[in-house]
């Protein structure tokens, strides 16, 4: 899959826009990058499309331990979003990750 095809697969699952898809690839990708840290992004990285792959290159060496309600609310703060909004954005069987 290139970069291209990457976005739209964004846009078109959350329902955004081009620059808002662009923002939320980043945020998920350097949120995972946090939570796998370095040995396991960089094994990541080079199955994505070059353009992507920037946040997990920057991937901290040592993984931080957190669960999955502080990794949504991770991306959504670099989103720029609350976190009911990226919430309502996501299928009904993610509503677990919430509660």
């Amino acid at each position: 899959m290139d970069h291209l095809q990457f976005l739209q697969s964004v846009e078109l699952m959350a329902g955004l826009d081009r620059d808002r898809a662009r923002l939320a690839a980043a945020a998920t990708l350097l949120t995972l990058a946090e939570r796998l840290g370095r040995p396991a992004a960089g094994e990541l990285a080079p199955s994505l499309p070059p353009e992507l792959r920037e946040p997990l290159d920057a991937a901290p060496e040592t993984a931080e331990a957190f669960d999955a309600g502080e990794f949504v609310r991770r991306i959504a703060a670099r989103e720029g979003g609350p976190v009911d909004r990226l919430r309502d954005r996501l299928p009904p069987d993610y509503q677990g990750l919430f509660e």
